[in-house]
């Protein structure tokens, strides 16, 4: 997964701390001096100058251009919601009206970070809300004009809305993002599909003078070379204008109908035509299958993957296929070397390879495919060698 920099988020909380810290400072003031409410000035003043150095020590972190991690984002909204507290327990507790503040971090960190770090803060902020319901340093004017049952009952009925506030804030926000991100995600992936679809493209094209050349120059071979030679060369060519024809396009809806077992079972006769040297096998589910369209680009990813698993495991390469009402699960596996843990996440990405003479596009198409059909592409490495490429689709997605 790529590693995400939060430098530009700590720079507008730096911004944001810089306007709580004057606004804590004014109300301090204002309450103490305007007012003349007593408060226990030096712990808060205390606060108030700790954020300051550690402000001063942030924009010291920020002016080295370091990229920032999520961890150390959350720390800093952390080190807010503390001081937060702090500042709240000495002035009243719950019964502050600046209780309600607690929020914006929640809301902050439902934003900006992953879910489980938005939890947290939600977590968090309702910890030290309910431990302000029972623990803080009275304030005489609180008391005097708020006493009784009814304001006991305002206060917990403000702890009860907090809570639900919190929670619905962190749920709905954090699926906003998930979905924000995903379509990010795919956005960037159809990019890049594109970029390859008009390479293709113009590949396909300029390919098609120099086979034209070759086919006439296989006229002037012998006869039973020649065969084989056209052969080969209209295969390129049938290749090439398959190449041409889907690229830029997103589902080949005009694909036939068929059945899923007659689908896989095509795919793996023709797979084991062109590889003959291969040590494979099959398992396909029996028994009743399902209608589906026979999608031309999730025959090639499959094939991709079983070149890629020949490559690397000519000795041995399996594929077990089984499926429900909801979903197909493929499983291809070979007895190579396996995936190095350090480079697993970045297998399928466009132009990374680790064959010596490998384009890097074999993997990224198959799994641009599969994310395509809604399904997901996932490499586990064997503990006695090996790699095992795990497919999942939702069937919806191929049924006719």
């Amino acid at each position: 997964m790529e590693k995400t920099s939060y430098f530009k988020n700590l720079k507008l909380l730096w911004w944001l701390r810089n306007i709580a810290i004057i606004g804590q400072a004014a109300a301090i003031l204002l309450v103490t001096r305007g007012l003349n409410i007593e408060l226990p000035i030096i712990p808060l003043w205390g606060i108030i100058g700790t954020l300051i150095i550690i402000n001063v020590l942030t924009i010291f972190q920020l002016k080295t251009g370091k990229t920032i991690s999520k961890f150390e984002f959350f720390f800093q909204l952390l080190i807010d919601m503390t001081a937060l507290f702090g500042l709240l327990y000495f002035s009243g507790g719950a019964a502050n009206p600046f209780t309600s503040l607690f929020i914006l971090q929640v809301i902050i960190a439902a934003v900006t970070l992953p879910p489980s770090y938005a939890w947290t803060a939600a977590a968090i902020s309702i910890a030290f809300y309910t431990t302000l319901m029972f623990f803080s340093i009275e304030v005489p004017y609180f008391q005097h004009h708020h006493t009784g049952d009814f304001f006991n009952l305002h206060m917990q009925g403000m702890w009860i809305s907090f809570i639900l506030l919190a929670g619905i804030i962190s749920w709905f926000v954090v699926r906003m993002n998930i979905t924000i991100r995903r379509q990010d995600a795919l956005l960037a992936e159809a990019e890049k599909i594109a970029a390859v679809g008009m390479l293709a493209a113009n590949a396909a094209h300029e390919l098609g003078t120099p086979l034209a050349t070759m086919a006439v120059l296989a006229e002037d071979c012998e006869a039973k070379k020649s065969r084989q030679f056209s052969e080969q060369l209209s295969r390129c060519k049938q290749i090439l204008s398959r190449i041409a024809a889907a690229a830029g396009v997103a589902r080949a809806e005009s694909g036939s109908a068929t059945t899923l077992d007659v689908f896989l079972s095509d795919i793996v006769s023709s797979w084991k035509n062109d590889n003959p040297a291969v040590a494979f096998t099959a398992n396909i589910q029996k028994g009743d299958s399902l209608e589906i369209v026979a999608e031309y680009g999730l025959k090639q990813a499959i094939t991709n993957l079983l070149d890629n698993a020949a490559d690397i495991s000519p000795e041995f390469v399996q594929l077990d296929a089984k499926w429900t009402g909801q979903s197909l699960n493929l499983t291809i596996q070979d007895k190579g070397r396996g995936i190095p843990p350090e480079i697993l996440h970045n297998i399928g990405e466009a132009g990374f390879t680790t064959k010596l003479n490998g384009l890097g596009l074999g993997l990224f198409l198959a799994r641009s495919v599969i994310i395509r059909l809604e399904g997901s592409l996932d490499f586990k490495k064997m503990p006695g060698g090996g790699t095992i490429a795990a497919i999942n689709i939702p069937i919806k997605r191929i049924a006719t």
